[in-house]
């Protein structure tokens, strides 16, 4: 019997991180089980497993330019 709680639903967009590989991507698509994930500024695919993604970790806030 599975007693994880069920994943929340996954919107084509949203931006995800994958623990596993410590990086964060654009949740494109499940398939088969396996989540499909794009680099932010485009590239190749990743997949992962649903239990490691998570919502992306809170970026630094950076200095703005004064030029």
């Amino acid at each position: 019997m599975n007693h994880r709680p069920p994943h929340p639903p996954l919107t084509p967009g949203e931006l995800l991180h994958d623990r596993r590989t410590r990086r964060t991507g654009v949740y494109m698509d499940t398939i088969g089980g396996r989540v499909y994930l794009r680099p932010v500024g485009g590239g190749i695919e990743w997949t992962a497993r649903p239990e490691h993604v998570t919502a992306p970790p809170s970026q630094p806030t950076q200095a703005r330019s004064l030029s």
